[in-house]
């Protein structure tokens, strides 16, 4: 058995490259964003979201998934740590969401991934052992149903299922911070390994995805190391002033966009993200 992480045939450095050379863009769904990045994502490329609780980062995920259902792109929610059921119930308060076009039509697709929803899926359904591709050593991480390579080897057998059979173009994988609920044996360079493992094999899906991640945007480098093999980061954050809460989105990566350096103030309201900047230009 060899040590670290063992990657699949396909080069999601050699993917990344050849849609930054061509330009191909993905829209996020959000009204005024888009423009400011030269028209959106660029196709095939991992972008983090970053940021606290309650900041907007599931619904940032929901208008990138809901964007693309509009464009016939199906799309595949991956949930960590809120069960399915309760992001539909929160989703259905939006206008641009829309259940009935979107998830039972299958162009929006969810997989429960969360502590609960792990004791649905069949153990015996993958037959993993410790020849299986992405079994990653560390020590004192047991290869079991505690332990991450385990829960982490799951997850992207069952994405790569999905992809293949839905046809699947975007990827929202909501949060990463779900990972420390399993067994990485305390050691933080094993835990980067294993994140950036995960994602560079999601990555060779030939996929656009968004990873969300809890950080708050002022705590500095994430254990995850989720920064350095994203192609974009988006931040955003809330703050006090004058003792009501304001919202903003700045970027502080986009590989191959020339973006906006702007920080950007944003609403949430039925629409969803709504930008203040985009009613003062109008």
């Amino acid at each position: 058995m060899s040590n670290g992480v063992v990657f699949f045939t396909r080069s999601p450095q050699r993917i990344c490259v050849l849609h930054l050379f061509e330009k191909i863009r993905v829209t996020s769904g959000i009204r005024y964003l888009d423009e400011l990045t030269q028209g959106g994502l660029i196709k095939g490329t991992t972008n983090l979201i970053i940021g606290p609780a309650g900041a907007g980062k599931t619904i940032f995920g929901l208008h990138f998934l809901s964007e693309g259902a509009l464009k016939n792109e199906n799309g595949l929610l991956v949930a960590m740590q809120e069960p399915p059921w309760a992001i539909r119930r929160d989703a259905s308060n939006f206008s641009f969401f829309d259940h009935n076009h979107y998830v039972e039509p299958e162009k929006i697709v969810m997989l429960d991934f969360t502590p609960s929803g792990w004791e649905l899926w069949d153990p015996d359904s993958l037959n993993l052992t410790e020849d299986t591709p992405f079994v990653i050593e560390a020590e004192g991480v047991p290869y079991d149903e505690t332990s991450l390579p385990t829960f982490l080897h799951r997850v992207f057998y069952h994405i790569s299922q999905v992809v293949e059979e839905k046809k699947i173009e975007r990827i929202v994988i909501d949060p990463l911070a779900a990972f420390r609920f399993y067994d990485y044996g305390n050691d933080q360079g094993f835990l980067r390994k294993i994140t950036t493992g995960f994602l560079a094999n999601i990555a060779s899906l030939n996929v656009t995805t968004l990873a969300i991640s809890e950080l708050p945007s002022n705590s500095g480098t994430s254990i995850f190391g989720e920064e350095y093999i994203a192609d974009s980061i988006i931040h955003l954050d809330m703050l006090s002033v004058r003792g009501e809460m304001m919202r903003i989105l700045r970027i502080s990566k986009m590989r191959g966009t020339k973006h906006t350096t702007k920080t950007l103030t944003f609403q949430i309201t039925n629409d969803g993200i709504v930008f203040l900047e985009a009613d003062d230009e109008e």
